[in-house]
């Protein structure tokens, strides 16, 4: 279970960010007469979450030292929020089917991330395969990828389409991710029936480069899964 998106926990915050996720302090209120309240009033956080106006007691701080487990589970977390967090609005917008909102996507992205982290502390690593960028009831569209002689990456993928799933205007996404300057990269030029977009691989710089496509409706409203292809090394 995750809070909304505009706590957005960093390293030093995870004790409270933990706290925040006792429910059992928190309640839902009513407006009365003087409307609802946010901030802090005394041992109480009064908020707002989806139209939902809502209090909670102020975290007491912890006494005792977190034991090795806590230690781990929190550098898995940061791990993770750290590298979703520069494609948190791309994840939002790539999980909003109505299936998909009960909790945010950037939530959803974070907390399926957090049970792949692989390696032991503080040896952790992100298993680039098991991160999901997007979910969605769409035709997938799984890439082909190659660098040709002039450095440029020649993409493709399957045009065809199926009535049930997908459209020929269909919006297709890429997301790259170099490994080596960490630097991230968000395309959108291209639809289903395209089948194939070039793009000038000159400014994502040397490196390893992480690639992931997904698909969107052209009215935006429903999403694919997104798609892992894998890596293209640069310079």
């Amino acid at each position: 279970m995750f809070v909304p998106d505009d706590c957005k926990p960093v390293a030093h915050s995870i004790n409270n960010f933990i706290h925040i996720l006792n429910f059992k302090k928190m309640a839902i209120y009513v407006k009365g007469a003087l409307g609802s309240f946010s901030g802090k009033l005394g041992n109480v956080v009064g908020s707002n979450w989806r139209s939902i106006d809502y209090m909670r007691s102020l975290p007491r701080p912890s006494k005792k030292a977190a034991t090795p487990e806590q230690i781990a589970q929190r550098a898995k977390f940061t791990l993770a929020v750290d590298f979703l967090n520069p494609l948190r609005d791309f994840i939002n917008m790539g999980y909003n089917d109505p299936q998909q909102r009960k909790m945010t996507g950037f939530n959803q992205a974070t907390g399926h991330l957090l049970t792949k982290i692989e390696g032991q502390y503080p040896n952790l690593s992100i298993p680039y395969n098991e991160v999901i960028l997007s979910k969605g009831s769409l035709k997938p569209v799984p890439l082909s990828v190659i660098k040709n002689m002039d450095g440029d990456l020649e993409i493709t993928w399957d045009p065809s389409v199926n009535p049930l799933s997908s459209e020929p205007d269909d919006l297709v996404y890429f997301v790259m991710y170099n490994e080596t300057s960490k630097d991230y990269f968000l395309y959108q030029q291209a639809i289903r029936e395209d089948g194939e977009d070039t793009l000038d691989s000159g400014i994502m710089g040397e490196g390893v480069l992480h690639i992931w496509s997904s698909a969107s409706s052209a009215d935006g409203s429903n999403r694919s899964n997104s798609s892992y292809f894998g890596t293209i090394t640069l310079g």
